[in-house]
């Protein structure tokens, strides 16, 4: 375990890095944050001044049917083919980057 942690909080405690008064912390840099409901998430780190210093994150989840698909393009010749991945893992995986990083 580092010296971070993080809790998920409401918009008002998000813009005044103000920690929740109930509810446990995530702390094992291993934590897993589902994303099943569309709308907005917030998180920040409880550690003092850390949060004030930046350390906190808004992810706004989306039904996946707000917008569609862009046109795939073909690359040009020689350059570095890409890939497309969905929005919620997308999500998922910056959540969890951002978490391993407050722990280490």
């Amino acid at each position: 375990q580092g010296s971070h942690n993080v809790f998920k909080v409401n918009g008002t405690d998000f813009l005044q890095c103000s920690k929740p008064l109930v509810g446990a912390p995530l702390t094992t840099g291993s934590d897993e944050i589902p994303l099943k409901t569309t709308g907005r998430k917030w998180y920040i780190c409880g550690v003092s001044g850390h949060c004030a210093s930046g350390q906190k994150l808004v992810i706004t989840v989306s039904d996946g049917s707000a917008a569609p698909a862009p046109t795939p393009v073909s690359p040009s010749t020689g350059a570095a083919s890409g890939s497309i991945i969905n929005a919620g893992a997308a999500a998922v995986m910056v959540v969890v980057g951002v978490l391993g990083m407050f722990m280490f």
